[in-house]
């Protein structure tokens, strides 16, 4: 018997919003939040065991960041993030009945089809799943099988928000890349040297001789 498949979600607030902690100038911001949002599309688009992938956006234009990828698109805005994302596992559903669902940030510029791929293959084994954020307070992955709803709680407190409605908490250091979100520019640097994805590859090298270049790299070196 084959295994039922993912169909995965992937929430992207207005760009001209995204990453608003980032401490870069507007357009800087924009860019390097298109290139996450890209990126993860792309990782998304090639982990085995994936047939489709669903973004929820808060403004048509920004469908032009990713619509050359293959994906289905669900405009949601001002709904907010678990809103967006009940609206994206509906469109999910009726794309694919029988699939699984998993919601997945745009924001994880660590992110590898094979580590994704091999995480979705673990979750097949309960009926929803989670993967907590480097802070071990937030949420990242969030996963349900068929025939059940992510119940998703993203926000402050969302781990513990996640255990009590039952969600099963996939730990080790084998998921620390799917854990590494970035919201300031101090995480941005510290991914830099290691961040090999092309579209962030392409901003960072951009950024190299502007912003960047001001800052210092906290220790790491490339």
């Amino acid at each position: 018997m084959t295994p039922w498949e993912w169909v995965v979600v992937v929430p992207q607030k207005d760009l001209r919003l995204a990453k608003s902690r980032m401490e870069l100038e507007g357009q800087d911001r924009r860019r390097v939040a298109r290139a996450l949002f890209r990126d993860t599309v792309v990782a998304a688009r090639a982990t085995p065991g994936v047939c489709a992938v669903v973004v929820v956006l808060d403004r048509a234009r920004d469908l032009a960041a990713v619509e050359d990828l293959g994906v289905h698109a669900v405009l949601a805005p001002g709904s907010g993030l678990n809103a967006a994302l009940a609206q994206g596992e509906r469109a999910a559903r009726a794309l694919r009945p029988r699939c699984g669902v998993a919601a997945l940030p745009a924001d994880l510029p660590l992110i590898e089809p094979a580590l994704l791929g091999h995480t979705l293959a673990l979750a097949r084994t309960r009926d929803r799943t989670f993967i907590t954020d480097a802070d071990h307070r937030g949420t990242t992955l969030l996963t349900a099988a068929p025939g059940h709803s992510l119940h998703s709680a993203y926000g402050i407190g969302s781990r513990e928000a996640h255990l009590r409605t039952g969600a099963f908490e996939l730990t080790g250091p084998r998921f620390a890349p799917l854990r590494l979100d970035v919201d300031h520019l101090d995480h941005l640097m510290l991914v830099a040297p290691i961040a090999h994805h092309v579209n962030l590859a392409q901003e960072l090298a951009r950024l190299e001789s502007g912003a960047l270049a001001a800052m210092p790299l906290l220790g790491v070196q490339p």
